[in-house]
């Protein structure tokens, strides 16, 4: 028995944190398929107090949103790990980390995805309502659109600007970004995998099973950290709107995967030749 509580004891540990959805503040007690500091902060600190702590994963799947949000959970993140030593965190990106969902990702120290995965979007953008113009018409509403490269709105989620976020990719990749001009980089260009790689915006391509195998051992203990009760209920269910925009990215990701979306028709996907069957 004393043999088998030795063995635990030395079990690394690696808790798990989903970050599902858009990137927004909340508007009431539960926030359906919404990602946010008030929501996240509890999370990780539950994470950051497990025992036999090796490293920090996130699971992200994301479109973007709200850059303030983004902000205060990378710093939430990035202090707790400095309090426990510069705990290590890794970033998996599942079907997508646009915009500000990338940003999340630059939490981490690196960054994976599935070969499928689309990735980037990076650039700033701005919708503000002409109240003037909207008077002036029988109270038609004009929106003005404000952004940094061509190909910004695609998933315009009507969030704020973010003048930080190429200075945070850059501080977060540091000397892994190559392959591309920052012109291109921060043009709101969307890539799969392969390619995000070669430009190095993530850090190679692997499920997170497998990478925490690799870095830890088979041993090591995955730890899911997620709200209970009727919030984890609330934050887990997925509404119209979220059903709606699932199918938009899946025929979006088709069209990236054929090659049929290229940067010269301002979709701003680089997906290159059709995947293999």
């Amino acid at each position: 028995m004393q043999r088998f509580k030795d063995a635990l004891s030395r079990v690394p540990v690696v808790p798990v944190i989903k970050l599902y959805g858009k990137i927004a503040a909340p508007t009431s007690g539960y926030s359906r398929g919404v990602i946010n500091y008030q929501s996240v902060k509890p999370l990780l600190a539950k994470a950051f107090k497990q025992r036999r702590l090796a490293a920090l994963a996130l699971r992200i799947n994301s479109p973007g949103g709200w850059p303030a949000q983004c902000d205060l959970i990378r710093n939430e993140i990035n202090r707790l790990s400095a309090e426990h030593g510069n705990i290590p965190v890794l970033a998996f990106i599942e079907d997508m980390a646009a915009s500000g969902g990338y940003y999340l990702a630059c939490s981490a120290s690196e960054i994976y995805a599935n070969r499928h995965s689309l990735i980037g979007s990076i650039g700033a953008l701005a919708v503000h309502a002409d109240l003037q113009t909207a008077l002036q018409e029988r109270a038609s509403l004009a929106l003005t659109l404000h952004r940094a490269g061509k190909r910004k709105a695609i998933f315009n989620n009507f969030g704020g600007r973010q003048p930080r976020v190429a200075e945070v990719v850059k501080s977060s990749r540091g000397d892994r970004l190559k392959g591309a001009p920052e012109s291109e980089l921060f043009e709101g260009d969307i890539w799969l995998a392969d390619k995000a790689q070669q430009l190095g915006l993530i850090d190679g391509v692997g499920d997170l099973e497998d990478v925490i195998a690799k870095k830890f051992g088979r041993s090591a203990r995955l730890v899911d950290i997620g709200p209970r009760g009727w919030a984890k209920f609330a934050s887990g269910a997925a509404g119209a709107s979220d059903i709606l925009q699932a199918a938009a990215a899946g025929g979006l990701w088709s069209s990236a995967a054929a090659g049929d979306l290229t940067a010269g028709d301002g979709s701003g996907f680089r997906g290159g030749p059709p995947l293999a069957a």
